[in-house]
């Protein structure tokens, strides 16, 4: 009987550590970013949907997705705050670069131009699997 009553000790602990503990957490966690949320910022919904808080109330808040469009939203509904965004022209420059570049390997007929022409494939070799070729081709395979 002391063995069963230990074991359903040991359970519950385990249910609460594993379950209802980071359920209490995320709760409290949701609770403060509903508290901390002003108009203008720009935020997640749960759908997905990013926008800007124009108006906040009580238990809603009204979120503007575009120029004009206004919903009305429960703050249960918002998934997180969106950061500012962090200005780095650098960065841009070198993925501009990088495609620039991308972009000079390609030919005037759209095929990857490269300099090694062990890398382009010859349209002759097929190992297609559909292929009902009985030559022994590249297989390595006599005919019978």
């Amino acid at each position: 009987m002391q063995t069963y009553l230990l074991l359903f000790v040991a359970m519950a602990a385990i249910f609460y550590f594993l379950i209802l503990r980071p359920q209490q957490r995320a709760k409290r966690a949701k609770a403060e970013l509903a508290s901390t949320l002003d108009e203008g910022s720009e935020v997640l919904t749960v759908g997905g949907i990013y926008g800007t808080i124009v108006e906040l109330r009580e238990n809603d808040f009204d979120l503007e997705i575009a120029s004009g469009a206004v919903m009305r939203l429960t703050r249960t509904a918002i998934a997180s705050v969106v950061p500012d965004a962090v200005d780095d022209d650098e960065d841009d420059e070198d993925d501009e670069d990088e495609y620039e570049d991308e972009a000079d390997d390609i030919d005037d007929d759209g095929s990857l131009m490269t300099d090694d022409p062990g890398d382009m494939d010859d349209p002759s070799d097929t190992d297609d699997p559909g292929d009902t070729d009985d030559s022994a081709g590249d297989r390595g395979v006599r005919p019978a």
